[in-house]
């Protein structure tokens, strides 16, 4: 066994030499085989995995069946694992089946059905049992004709027919008696005669056939305990062998791994030496090239510097002069825009001049819309601008925007419509000013193009809490909606539906600005379009319950209230027409007023005269509005003074909280936005 399992060994290693899998394959077979002879099962196991693992690596696996077959009965006789045995001769049958080899096949058969057997599947066995028996007709080693007749005698004794299973049982007791090489053979003759015999309650055969066992499996045992002591010395030689074995592929292995380690180190070496040289090369061009490219890199510092310098110089200039030119435009445009509303008001104009002045206001109403919108988008990219959110009656504020574009509806015989959703809280947190604006942009674009159309305002309720209300803006119109090939841009800044020949009022900031305010607002701006067939803008947002039930303010805004507030107010304002356009306003409210051209003069009138209110110009001659608001605080802290100023609010109105002044109001003034704001804080200051 020892010298056999030696050259088994030596035949693996020549193998690996060779780099033949097939014959890699059939050695650890003769290694796995030979152990399991030797009742080694675990090695056994081993060897004969690693055979089927190279067997698999060949085009023919010639040898895949019996490799299989060996596995299997090293679990059918390892503690009886019948089921895994069961796998592997079943798939070694099925490859036997396509070799043609009818000596060889009977093994695998024989071996598949005892394992059926052993399992207590006879169904499944008898398949198998009829192919083996046609081969037996052929001219077949003893021993597995014993094999054959002794699992024939086994199925005839489960199916119930005692005779024939007892005629088979007597012709492979002959065959065993004849031959030696299957010792166990008749242990399991007595050992399945005798279950028989039980069966059939013939106790006495069955207790006979149980004492020949007995006797059988003695001289088994003595046999095998006389091999013991060899096979002990063969497992402990095998050990040492397969030991020698790793250490001499090992030291091969280091022996290649050195030889080619040094062949490596030579060629990096060589290489090594190369690159040295190339780097140092390369070093010395690339110094050269450093030490220029510097003295170009601080060049081009120095421009950059430059270069920032006078960016940051014109941004400076650019927002001064937007600064400048909000005041510049806005003064002139508050006495055109006043004093055409105050003409317009007159009833004794012809037909004629009334459509003039409309035409006049309109003009001025667009430049002033127009210089708002460049100035809102030059605010909005430059800065993040805060949400000033009040408790606003969010129905009146609509109707008053619905309200304020009547004329320019009227005038393109459109409908505007308000739809709105009465079951909307009275009061809502939100910017009045920012809302405004969006719903202001909305609708003048969709008055813009649309004619003898509808457009409608539509605030619907989408769902609300205790707390929180969220509501749906909507703004359709039937216009000429929006070709496809511009939706994508159509909220970019500058870009208008239609083309540059289509004579399209505007800028085209509007959208942007809308979608930007809607944005800091937390919400999202769509629309849905198709030319000739209108256009529908919508956002949803969702706004905060207001827990304010004093409505004042919002009521105050409203178009309807028209009450005259019967005060007496203190203006100061430089400017010949602003006075002039002031206080024809203030007359049409219901107030009386006193006007003073500078801030010292607002100053030395206010320690002698009594007045309810005074709206501050901020630019004044001699003492601007700043500095004589401060002055004022010195000996009178409640009179309540409102700023007047052409330029941004945001831009001053920390100013003019800081000099005492109560609130801000952008020039030009119109009546309705000029009454609330008096009212409002003449309230405040009664309470």
């Amino acid at each position: 066994m020892y010298t056999s399992l030696e050259y088994a060994f030596k035949a693996v290693n020549y193998a690996h030499e060779l780099q033949n899998d097939h014959y890699i394959s059939h050695a650890y077979l003769l290694i796995g085989a030979i152990q399991y002879e030797l009742i080694d099962y675990d090695n056994a196991k081993k060897h004969l995995l690693k055979s089927i693992e190279y067997s698999d690596k060949t085009k023919e696996k010639r040898l895949l069946p019996y490799i299989l077959n060996t596995l299997g009965s090293v679990y059918y006789d390892d503690k009886n694992d019948y089921k895994n045995a069961l796998i592997y001769y079943k798939r070694a049958v099925e490859l036997g089946k396509q070799r043609n080899d009818d000596n060889n096949y009977q093994i695998l058969l024989h071996n598949l059905i005892w394992a059926y057997m052993d399992l207590n599947e006879f169904d499944n066995a008898a398949q198998y049992l009829k192919e083996a028996d046609s081969i037996d007709k052929l001219d077949i080693p003893q021993v597995d004709r014993s094999s054959l007749y002794l699992q024939k005698a086994r199925n005839y004794a489960h199916n119930g027919e005692i005779q024939s299973a007892e005629e088979y049982f007597d012709k492979s007791f002959k065959l065993l008696e004849q031959e030696t090489f299957w010792p166990k053979g008749k242990s399991y003759f007595y050992q399945y005669r005798s279950k028989m015999y039980e069966d059939i309650k013939d106790y006495s055969k069955a207790m006979a056939d149980l004492k020949k066992l007995r006797e059988n499996d003695r001289k088994i045992f003595e046999n095998a305990r006389l091999k013991n002591q060899e096979i002990t010395k063969i497992r402990f030689k095998v050990d040492e062998y397969e030991k020698e074995l790793q250490a001499a592929k090992r030291e091969k292995t280091l022996l290649l791994n050195i030889d080619k380690s040094n062949k490596t180190i030579i060629y990096i070496s060589t290489a090594g030496l190369f690159l040295l040289i190339g780097v140092v090369f390369f070093y010395y061009r690339g110094y050269r090239s450093k030490k220029k490219s510097s003295k170009i890199l601080q060049l081009k510092n120095r421009e950059l510097s430059e270069a920032k310098s006078a960016a940051e110089k014109l941004s400076k200039i650019k927002s001064q002069f937007i600064s400048t030119i909000s005041h510049e435009l806005r003064t002139p445009l508050y006495g055109v825009i006043g004093i055409s509303a105050l003409l317009l008001e007159n009833s004794n104009h012809s037909e004629n001049d009334k459509k003039l002045l409309s035409s006049l206001k309109i003009s001025a109403d667009y430049l002033l819309n127009l210089v708002n919108k460049v100035l809102k988008i030059s605010r909005i990219d430059s800065e993040d601008s805060d949400l000033t959110n009040t408790p606003t009656n969010l129905l009146s504020l609509s109707k008053n925007i619905v309200q304020s574009f009547d004329y320019q509806s009227a005038e393109k015989e459109n409908e505007l419509i308000l739809e709105y959703n009465h079951n909307i809280p009275k009061l809502i947190d939100i910017d009045p000013l920012r809302i405004s604006e969006i719903l202001i942009n909305l609708i003048g674009n969709a008055i813009k193009f649309t004619k003898n159309g509808k457009i409608w305002l539509r605030i619907q309720l989408r769902s609300i809490d205790t707390k929180k209300v969220r509501l749906r803006f909507e703004v359709e119109d039937t216009g000429i909606g929006i070709p496809d090939d511009q939706k994508e841009y159509i909220f970019e800044e500058f870009s208008q539906v239609g083309s540059v020949f289509d004579n399209k009022q505007g800028t085209g900031l509007g959208l942007s600005i809308v979608r930007s305010l809607v944005q800091m607002m937390n919400g999202t701006i769509h629309f849905e379009s198709n030319k000739n067939s209108g256009t529908t803008f919508y956002f949803d947002l969702e706004l905060k319950i207001s827990v304010q039930l004093n409505n004042t303010d919002n009521i105050s805004m409203t178009p309807e209230n028209n009450d005259l507030l019967n005060c007496n107010i203190l203006v100061a304002e430089d400017n010949k027409i602003n006075q002039l356009v002031t206080k024809n306003l203030l007359k049409t409210i219901g107030c009386d007023c006193t006007i003073v051209e500078n801030g010292l003069e607002a100053v030395e009138i206010l320690k002698k005269e009594e007045f309810d209110l005074v709206l501050m110009d901020i630019n004044m001659p001699v003492l601007d509005g700043l500095k004589a608001t401060k002055k004022i605080r010195e000996f009178d802290v409640k009179i309540p003074i409102i700023a007047l100023t052409a330029a941004e609010l945001s831009e001053v109105e920390d100013e003019c909280r800081n000099a005492g002044m109560n609130d801000l109001i952008n020039k030009p003034l119109n009546k309705i936005d000029l009454r609330a704001a008096i009212l409002k804080k003449l309230n405040n200051h009664t309470h």
